[in-house]
C-alpha cells in the first residue's frame, strides 16, 4: 500500500494487534481509519509519531461500567458523561457501553433517553458505543448492589419502553432467565438486536442452560450476584462452560474475585471468552468518594466501594489496572489480556468489525504503554486524547 496514502506512522518498539505481536512494528493512519500496519520501521516518507520503548496495543473497550473519575453516566445530566468520556482514556479506554441501573424504571428510561441522545463522534474522548441495561428483570435475590425499587418481573410492554428510549443503542442487557417470563423477554431481545447476558440471578444449571440455548450470550460478572458454583449444581458458570458461544465478564480488582478465581476463568473460557471489565462508578480512579445509589450512600474506603451494610457496590477499578493485575498474578499473559480488553468487549458490543483490533480498516483506537503498563498516550479514531505528563 502506498505509503502517500497516509497522514501518520506510529512506530513502537513492540506492537501487539492482537493477533499479532510485532517487534518493532507500525500503524499508518488515515481519516480516522488505520490504513496499514507492519513490521519494522514502515514507510519514512510519512510523517512519524515515534513512540520509543513503548508498547503499542488497541484501545480498551468497557462493556460494564457506570461512571468513574468522580463522574456518573447513571445520570440525567449530559455533562457528566461527556466529562467522564474526556476523563476515561487516561486508562487506556476509547470506547464503553455506559451502564445503566436506576431507582425505577422511568428513571432508567430517562437515563437511556440522556445517553443514547449523546452523539461523541468527534468529541475529544472516548466513543460512547451504547448502553448496557444491567436489568430491571433480574431477581430480587441475587441485587447485589442494585436498588431494591429497580428489580422488577419480566414485561415486554417494559422492554419495548426502554428499545424505545434507547433509539437502536441498546446493545447488552442483563436478564435473571429463572424469572417467570424471562423467555419471552430473552427471545424479544435477541430479535431486536440486543446481546442477553445472564446475571443478577439465581438460576440453576437448567434454567441457565436453557437461557443460553434460546440465545443468551454472555455472563454479567462472573460469580457476582448469582448463585454459586457447586458441585452438584454447576449453576450459571457450569451451563456458560458449556455453552461453547457464550462469553463471560470478569472484574479482576482483587476485590470481586481471588486472582486465583480469575486464573481459572481464564484458563477454562479461554482469552477468546472473556472480557475484563471495569463495573467501574463514579469515585472509580480517585483516592475516595462516594456516589448514591437506591437511597443508599456507597463510600469508596481501602480501594473498596461498599454500601453500609458492607455490600460491595461497583468497583473503584480502571480497565489499565486490570491489565496490570491480570499480566502480575500470572493469570494471562500481556497478549491475552489485551485481547480480553478489547477485542472481545469490542465484539460484545457489536463494533467487533471495526474496534478491538490494530487492523487495516479498523478505527485507529490505539493505546501506547510503558514498559510498567502504564498509559502514556492513547489516540480515538486517529486524534490523540490524552497523554501523560
Amino acid at each position: 500500500m502506498a505509503s502517500v496514502t497516509m497522514d501518520t506512522v506510529i512506530r513502537a518498539s513492540r506492537l501487539i494487534t492482537p493477533d499479532d505481536d510485532l517487534s518493532p512494528g507500525w500503524v499508518g493512519v488515515r481519516g480516522g481509519q488505520i490504513e496499514a500496519v507492519g513490521l519494522g520501521a514502515g514507510p519514512a516518507d510519512v510523517p512519524a509519531v515515534e513512540l520509543g520503548p513503548l508498547t503499542l496495543v488497541p484501545g480498551f473497550v468497557d462493556v460494564h461500567v457506570h461512571g468513574g473519575g468522580g463522574f456518573s453516566l447513571m445520570t440525567r445530566r449530559e455533562e457528566d458523561v461527556l466529562r467522564y468520556a474526556r476523563w476515561v482514556p487516561a486508562t487506556g479506554v476509547t470506547s464503553f457501553l455506559a451502564t445503566i441501573c436506576a431507582d425505577s424504571v422511568e428513571i432508567g428510561r430517562e437515563c437511556l433517553d440522556l445517553v443514547t441522545g449523546l452523539d461523541s463522534a468527534g468529541a475529544p474522548g472516548a466513543e460512547i458505543l451504547g448502553v448496557n441495561l444491567e436489568g430491571p428483570f433480574v431477581s430480587p435475590d441475587r441485587l447485589g448492589a442494585l436498588p431494591g425499587s429497580w428489580a422488577i418481573p419480566p414485561d415486554l410492554d417494559v422492554f419495548g419502553g426502554f428499545l424505545a428510549a434507547a433509539r437502536g443503542k441498546l446493545r447488552l442487557m442483563t436478564i435473571a432467565p429463572e424469572l417467570q417470563g424471562a423467555g419471552e423477554v430473552i427471545d424479544a431481545a435477541i430479535r431486536s438486536g440486543v446481546r442477553v447476558s445472564v446475571g443478577h440471578s439465581d438460576a440453576g444449571f437448567d434454567d441457565a442452560s436453557g437461557a443460553f440455548a434460546a440465545g443468551a450470550s454472555h455472563v454479567t460478572h462472573a460469580f457476582n450476584a448469582m448463585r454459586p458454583l457447586h458441585h452438584r449444581d454447576p449453576g450459571v458458570i457450569g451451563a456458560a462452560l458449556q455453552a461453547d458461544d457464550v462469553t463471560v465478564e470478569i472484574i479482576a480488582d482483587g476485590v470481586h474475585l481471588h486472582p486465583a478465581t480469575i486464573e481459572m476463568l481464564v484458563r477454562a473460557f479461554g482469552p477468546s471468552r472473556v472480557a475484563l471489565v471495569t463495573d467501574a462508578v463514579a469515585p472509580a480512579g480517585l483516592d475516595a468518594g462516594s456516589f448514591r445509589i437506591g437511597g443508599r450512600e456507597a463510600r469508596l474506603d481501602g480501594g473498596r466501594i461498599k454500601l453500609p451494610d458492607g455490600t460491595i457496590a461497583g468497583s473503584a477499578a480502571t480497565m489499565d489496572g486490570l491489565l496490570r493485575n491480570v499480566v502480575e498474578w500470572g493469570c494471562a499473559p500481556l497478549a491475552d489480556a489485551v485481547r480480553m480488553l478489547s477485542a472481545v468487549p469490542a465484539a460484545i458490543a457489536g463494533c467487533g468489525d471495526c474496534k478491538g483490533r490494530i487492523a487495516a480498516g479498523y478505527d485507529a483506537d490505539l493505546v501506547a504503554l510503558t514498559p510498567g503498563l502504564e498509559v502514556a498516550c492513547a489516540w480515538v479514531r486517529g486524534e490523540q486524547v490524552f497523554r501523560a505528563a
